[in-house]
């Protein structure tokens, strides 16, 4: 009986060999795995560098151009309003016959900021155009400078906030320190018009109306 088990074994053959592996050898992948491996090259593109771009031209401390401080002017944010005019500050400090180049373009940007919601930016305003801005334009024409400024002081005066309003006088004052001979009769018209005559003006301006 036991024979015959033994035979039987050799006829039908060992189902299965057991392959021994080392340790530490890793296993070699099975002959059915797909190969999910991605080749891919690197694109390479020309840099461009920021300081090449900027070469040849007047930047502050911080590396910008006056024509990216002036569009921060206009940022939502407050302290980015603020930089931007210590910015502008220190630019033209650096670089004064760029501020003389573009004077007039200034004054036309920072104009909007006369009625600025925030008391920091409306006092860096008003410190930029007395030391630098104004005294810069004061031997140009004059009128030019203060048609820009004007309307802008003119709406200030009508805000609904009272801070804005008794700052639109301060700025009133740089135009008569600065250009007393360019402020004509014609604002005190326009100022009726705002509800705000020439009389009135100083009256407010000294708290008396």
């Amino acid at each position: 009986m036991t024979r015959s088990k033994a035979n039987s074994k050799k006829q039908h053959g060992i189902d299965f060999k057991k392959i021994r592996r080392k340790v530490g050898r890793k296993l070699p992948p099975p002959k059915n795995t797909t190969n999910t491996e991605i080749k891919s090259k690197a694109i390479v593109l020309p840099e461009q560098s920021v300081a090449a771009e900027k070469a040849g031209l007047a930047v502050n401390k911080k590396g910008l151009t006056l024509k990216e401080l002036l569009q921060q002017t206009s940022h939502h944010n407050p302290k980015v309003r603020r930089d931007a005019l210590m910015g502008i500050k220190d630019l033209f400090t650096r670089h004064p016959a760029e501020q003389k180049s573009h004077r007039y373009a200034t004054v036309e940007k920072l104009r909007e900021r006369i009625g600025d919601d925030d008391k920091v930016v409306r006092k860096s305003l008003y410190d930029l155009f007395k030391v630098m801005i104004l005294p810069c334009c004061k031997e140009d024409n004059q009128e030019v400078v203060v048609s820009l400024l004007m309307p802008y002081i003119f709406n200030a005066m009508t805000h609904f906030s009272v801070d804005v309003r008794m700052m639109a006088f301060d700025f009133l004052d740089l135009i008569l320190e600065f250009y007393p001979p360019s402020f004509s009769p014609l604002y005190a018209e326009k100022g009726w018009g705002n509800g705000v005559g020439l009389n009135g003006i100083f009256l407010l301006h000294w708290g008396q109306f």
